[in-house]
Formats: C-alpha cells, structure tokens, sequence
C-alpha cells in the first residue's frame, strides 16, 4: 500500500486562520519541503506569478487547480467567478496528498470577524488530518462579543467585553472538546491571533471631510447643534483624541470652521472645488498625506459620524496597520455593510494614483471594493456608524 508524504493541517476557527497557515507553510517551504494551502469552504485566490513558460498553473493533472506564488508556497482549489478558490476535487486532493510534504487546509469561515460560534456541519475538516488549529482573533480584546463574533447567539453566549480568557473559552467549549471527541487521532489545540496593539503614535494621517453641502439634510448641517455640540467638532474631537492634533487634517470650504481649525492649531486646507463632490476633499487631503514622511496610511472620516468614539477609531487604525492590508473599512450589521471610515496604505506603490485619479461625488470606497482579498474589515456596531443626514 502506498503511504501519502504530506500532513494534513487544518485551520478552524476566526480571525487568523489564513495568516497561521501561510507561516506554517512558509516554514515547509523555507525548510526546502512543498507546501500546499487550499481549502474545504472558500478562501482567497492569490496573486499569481507567471513562470518562463508563460504558466502560473501547476504541472500535470492537478494544473487548472493548482497556483503558485512569489514565496514558494502553493494553492489549490477550484476557481470561483469571485475571485476566490472552493474545495478542490477529489482527484485533485488525492494528487496533492502525493505531491507536497504538508497540506495546509482552511476549514471553516468566519466573515472576517475575530470570533465565532461554529453552525450546523462546521467546521469542514478532512477526516485524515493530523493537525487540528483552533484560532480566535486577539484582536476582538476589549470589544463587545456580539459585534465581534460571528453566529454570536445569545442562548449560547452572554455578551460582554471580550478578554483572552474568553477567547480560550469560546475555543474549548465550541471547538477544541467536540473536536477531540470527532478526531481522536489528531493534534488538537488553541492557538490566540497575533496581534498585540502598539503604543505611542500611529503613523497615519487623519483627513476629516467637512466640505459637504448637506443636500439631503437641507444646509450646511456641520455647524448645527449635535448633543451640545456642532456636529463635525463631536467627530473631529474622536478622531483627535484617537489619532492626535498633529496627525489630523480638516478639509472644508466653510471659513467659519478654516477659522477656529487656525485657532485651535489644527491644520485645516481649503476646499475650493466642493461643487465637484468628495473627491475633490478627497485628493486635498491625499497630497497632504503624501507630503508627510512619517504618514504610512491615510484615513478619511465623514464629519457627520458623531457616534464613532476615539477608543474604535484607535484601534481601528492600530488594526489596519497590523493587518498588512492595502485597505481598510468598518462593517456592520448583519449583511455587513461596509462603511466609513476608508483607510489606504500610502506604502503601496498604486494607491496614491488611485486616490488622486478619483472624480465627481463618489467616494474612495469604489477603489477598495474593486480589490476584496485585500480589505481590512473592522466589525463595529451600526450605531457608532450612523452618520446625520435628515434635521432631527
């Protein structure tokens, strides 16, 4: 009988499967052993490279499943319109069994939220796996359980604030033990996210849109009374106590607010083409950005989101850092409805050209959605979301 070479390891869980799994292969690939990473759900195709024979497909009868990438490590799976990979097919499992040292699965799916509860036939792992890695996301520390955890269900769970004890928990009871009971044969562990949140400054610089004409609500709404306060100065005052003074930047066509901005030593620019809409905000405060050498990213907060407190704006933008990605949205609600703030990488070769090409009333979020694997999604509440578009 012939003995398969690679050992399966499979990935379960939340936020961080596809970061473990990636290290764990790249150490096979620096150790000069093949490794495969695909899945029995969904995940990310990657960016492929082409070989000297114009192919970016593996050899043989696994080719039109198989891609490879700049760092040696190998995916599989069936391409999908949408741009990711489903599980690939039998024959295609059975020749990755035969031809690389580890296959690396990711076996369950989590909406891009830190925590999760598994439903009904979750996760999906190969009956043969020698390895079981059960992840929760550190970065849900400190948040609320409910907006952080996907299938939360309050007759399973109590909501509260989210700490490293609870995660371990969460991982025992919904994984760990029923998964022991299921694969008695395999290494079965928890294993927390890698994020730890950094200290000091943030390098980045926050660009507050205040040059809107408030159609919709019908005048100029930022100067209005919003709890005692104007409206864009409950915002300005998040961002400002999230990010710092020095790292934040008003742009605006009103003189009244370009007025108290000087006072208060706060850089505010001039927004002379608002009739365009918000791109035109949009690219005065990329070339602001640019023009700051200690400015990794660029975030843009709407001056009508008085509910956004500093403590989420913070880690949101300590997060987006973190993640690596190119770009960065909050989501809320059930459907997961991206919103603002949008965070870009100012590090990435394309992403100043793609903001300061943007025209009209549209704003920078369209860029993002035409790159989705490369999204940093940021779960939070639809209430600390909600902006002011009609008089109360």
């Amino acid at each position: 009988m012939k003995l398969r070479r690679a050992r399966i390891i499979t990935a379960v869980g939340a936020g961080g499967k596809t970061t473990c799994l990636q290290r764990r292969a790249q150490e096979y690939v620096n150790a000069g052993k093949r490794a495969v990473i695909t899945t029995t759900t969904h995940i990310w195709k990657p960016q492929i490279t082409v070989d000297e024979n114009g192919c970016s497909q593996g050899e043989g009868p696994a080719g039109a499943f198989v891609f490879h990438t700049p760092g040696g490590v190998d995916y599989a799976g069936t391409p999908l319109d949408n741009g990711k990979l489903s599980i690939p097919p039998h024959s295609v499992w059975e020749y990755l069994l035969d031809a690389y040292d580890a296959v690396l699965v990711e076996g369950d799916g989590s909406h891009c939220m830190p925590v999760k509860i598994p439903g009904p036939g979750e996760p999906v792992i190969p009956e043969e796996t020698d390895e079981i890695v059960v992840i929760m996301g550190r970065h849900a520390v400190g948040r609320s359980l409910k907006v952080v955890c996907h299938r939360y269900d309050e007759n399973r769970l109590q909501d509260g604030i989210v700490t490293e004890s609870v995660l371990e928990r969460i991982a025992d009871e919904f994984y760990v033990r029923p998964l022991r009971c299921r694969y008695p044969g395999a290494d079965i562990y928890y294993e927390p996210g890698s994020y730890v949140p950094r200290a000091g400054d943030l390098p980045v610089t926050a660009v507050l849109l205040a040059s809107g004409f408030g159609r919709r609500y019908g005048g100029n709404k930022l100067l209005d009374d919003c709890d005692g306060q104007q409206l864009y100065r409950r915002t300005l005052g998040s961002v400002v106590q999230a990010l710092g003074k020095d790292r934040t930047v008003v742009v605006t066509q009103y003189g009244d607010i370009m007025e108290e901005m000087r006072a208060e030593g706060i850089l505010a620019l001039e927004n002379r083409e608002a009739a365009e809409g918000i791109s035109a905000s949009i690219r005065i405060g990329t070339r602001e950005a640019m023009r700051r050498d200690n400015s990794e990213a660029v975030i843009f907060f709407a001056a009508d989101m008085p509910y956004l407190s500093a403590d989420e704006i913070r880690r949101y933008a300590d997060q987006f850092l973190w993640s690596g990605k190119t770009y960065g949205c909050m989501e809320s609600g059930p459907d997961h409805i991206m919103t603002n703030p949008g965070a870009f990488r100012l590090d990435r070769q394309e992403v100043p050209g793609q903001l300061l090409a943007l025209t009209g009333d549209r704003g920078a979020m369209r860029i993002m959605k035409q790159h989705p694997q490369d999204i940093y999604r940021y779960q939070i509440a639809e209430e600390a979301v909600r902006d002011i578009d009609e008089r109360p």
